[in-house]
């Protein structure tokens, strides 16, 4: 599971009027382009190979922790382990939001394992993890890698901005400027040309926006709906996968980068998390805290974990020859 769907669940609780406000408010840094103009045409090659790795949160003994397993199921090893006794050992610690390096040697993630979430990165081992973030004020969360590695892009709580910060911790700046809405759950493009994210807006929803990562072109691909939550690029860069629900839960849905060619992948249940295998062939993601792959076009959807509380999968990039 993890904070992500933990927000996510109360957006959902929030949808059949059980609580609060689904998302916050107003403008943006600049005035984006409306839906479907977007202009976002790229088009990668597909690495070879077939995809062997996924990374995963696992909610175990009070606490969530990073994980790995094969692709095509079986068992799963352990790579975090928080400090002991921060925070106390009979209350969550999470570790969220796994994110691969392009070469697949690390992995960035969200912990608030001293009390307040910072990004880390750490060996694909779960070796030399350390912290890349110090904000003063929030939490930061869901990393994503640049293309060539020097960089990562997550937002911040305090603000609901995002930033760009160096992956050795250096270098931070900030993206997007955001007094009056909130911008979450940002991923690079394959390309390195755009990072898409979410937008909320209060009284009107959250959508699916891109922008260039110094802060030009901001532009919104789906309409606005109750939740919008972690987009997910196809390797090609061609097509971008996300969760979103209106109220009766939460489905997998894919856009064109341009903001062309919408269409929901499964129906609304408890979807979330959509990751893209690096060979294009599958999409990963959660269903009521169980892990699954169906094919891009939302049909045969199999079972990868079940028994346990898991969440945010993500592929280990094949590498490069």
């Amino acid at each position: 599971m993890g904070y992500r769907t933990t927000v996510a669940v109360l957006c959902l609780a929030t949808a059949a009027g059980i609580a609060g406000t689904v998302v916050a408010t107003g403008a943006g840094s600049s005035n984006p382009k409306r839906a479907g103009v977007c202009g976002v045409t790229a088009s990668r090659p597909l690495p070879p190979g077939t995809a062997t790795t996924i990374a995963f949160v696992r909610y175990q003994r009070g606490r969530y922790a990073i994980f790995t397993m094969p692709a095509q199921g079986g068992p799963a090893s352990r790579l975090t382990v928080p400090p002991a006794g921060i925070p106390p050992a009979s209350e969550n610690a999470f570790q969220d939001r796994p994110a691969w390096s392009p070469d697949g040697t690390r992995i960035a993630f969200a912990s608030d394992r001293t009390g307040r979430f910072r990004i880390h990165v750490m060996h694909a081992d779960g070796t030399h993890d350390r912290r890349i973030t110090a904000s003063k004020h929030g939490g930061d969360l869901s990393p994503s890698w640049s293309p060539d590695g020097r960089s990562i892009v997550f937002s911040n709580t305090a603000d609901w901005s995002l930033y760009v910060v160096d992956s050795n911790g250096s270098g931070r700046r900030r993206l997007t400027v955001s007094n009056v809405v909130r911008d979450t759950d940002p991923a690079w493009s394959p390309d390195g040309a755009w990072i898409a994210f979410v937008r909320g807006e209060s009284g009107i929803g959250s959508a699916l926006f891109v922008i260039r990562p110094d802060g030009t072109g901001l532009c919104r691909l789906t309409p606005y709906a109750e939740s919008v939550l972690e987009p997910s690029w196809s390797p090609r860069g061609t097509t971008i996968a996300y969760s979103t629900g209106n109220g009766s839960g939460f489905g997998i849905a894919v856009v064109g980068a341009g903001g062309n060619g919408r269409r929901m992948l499964t129906p609304e249940g408890l979807d979330f998390a959509p990751a893209w295998s690096p060979d294009g062939r599958e999409i990963a993601f959660s269903r009521s805290a169980s892990l699954y792959a169906m094919r891009p076009d939302g049909s045969h959807v199999r079972r990868l974990t079940g028994g346990e509380i898991d969440d945010s999968p993500a592929w280990r990039p094949l590498p490069t020859r």
